[in-house]
Formats: structure tokens, sequence, C-alpha cells
């Protein structure tokens, strides 16, 4: 016989429910007029709220993840959808679920807006850092391309690689970079 759980969350159920949660989390995300909070404040409201509504047994990590990225690229708060909070989460996964649970529990929101907010700082300058280490290294790769070989506009050469990895010799012909045999010597 299995160890006995205790339940500690039931997520609401029904279709009518479900759908009229959703709604409510759809309008707060996107009524800035009626709901004036900051968009990070408001994801991470709306993260718990998609969290605690989700209707399926096999978890949702991933999709309220993608939900943080894709909400504050709308918001304008990045440029891309860069800011992965995946390993964050994934890394002190038992203060995610501890704080998030904190607030269906005992309503209390300041411990997961705290660790959601440490998060996010820590993720940021994680990849501040990695954005950096990039372009310094794509910075080095062009000027030993351009010392080292004789080869005509190192520069489209390094966007096409940093772009497209998995560059062919029609991709430089396509975007009219080089001549073919130009581009099958290089």
């Amino acid at each position: 016989m299995g160890k006995c759980r205790k339940i500690i969350y039931t997520p609401p159920r029904g279709k009518g429910i479900i759908e009229d949660k959703l709604k409510n989390l759809i309008d707060f995300l996107n009524d800035d007029v009626a709901n004036p909070i900051d968009p990070l404040f408001k994801m991470i409201i709306g993260h718990y709220q998609f969290e605690a509504i989700h209707p399926f047994r096999d978890g949702n990590g991933r999709t309220g993840r993608v939900f943080n990225i894709h909400y504050l690229t709308k918001k304008g708060l990045l440029d891309l959808p860069i800011l992965f909070l995946s390993r964050y989460i994934i890394q002190q996964k038992d203060s995610y679920y501890n704080t998030i649970q904190g607030v269906s529990q005992r309503g209390d929101w300041k411990s997961w807006i705290v660790y959601m907010l440490k998060a996010i700082e820590v993720t940021s300058n994680i990849t501040y850092n990695k954005i950096n280490d990039i372009i310094s290294i794509k910075e080095a790769i062009l000027q030993t391309i351009a010392n080292d070989t004789r080869i005509q506009r190192p520069e489209k050469i390094l966007e096409m690689i940093f772009t497209q990895p998995m560059t062919k010799v029609k991709h430089f012909v396509e975007k009219g970079i080089y001549a073919e045999n130009t581009a099958r010597i290089i």
C-alpha cells in the first residue's frame, strides 16, 4: 500500500468555472485602465493565477514560464523573448512550490512576489552576461577573420553564422552577400 499524501491544493473544476477564471485572468492582464499595476507585478500575479486555475494534471510549469516571457515581451519590458526563468525556478523548486502554495494556503503574497522578483533579477543578470559574452565572442571572431584572412565583408559572414548557424552556400547567394562561386570558396 502506498504512502498516504495530504492534498495541499485542489484546482477549480468544471468548464464554466475554469472559463470564468481564465476570462478574469485575461481581463486582469490586458486591461491596464481597470488594473493599473506595474507589468512585473501583473506578470507575477498572473503567473500565480494561471498556475492556480490550470486544469491539467500533467503539470503546467513550462506553459506558465512561457506565459511570463510572452507577457513581458508584450508589455515592452523585453525586446525579445529571452528571459528564461525556468532554470532559476527548477533550481529553486522547493522555494517555488512553498511560496506559490503560501498564496493559496495563507494568502502570503509577499513571499511569492519577493521570490519571483528574485528569479527575475538573477535570471536577468545571467542573461545580460550571456549576451555580453556572445557579443565579445562575435567581435573577436570578426577581428580574427578581418586580420587573418582575405575574406571580403567578414561582418556579413558573421551575421549569417550568428543568425543561421546551419548556413549553406545558397543562403549567402539568396541574401546577395556573395556570388555562388565565391560562397563555395569561403
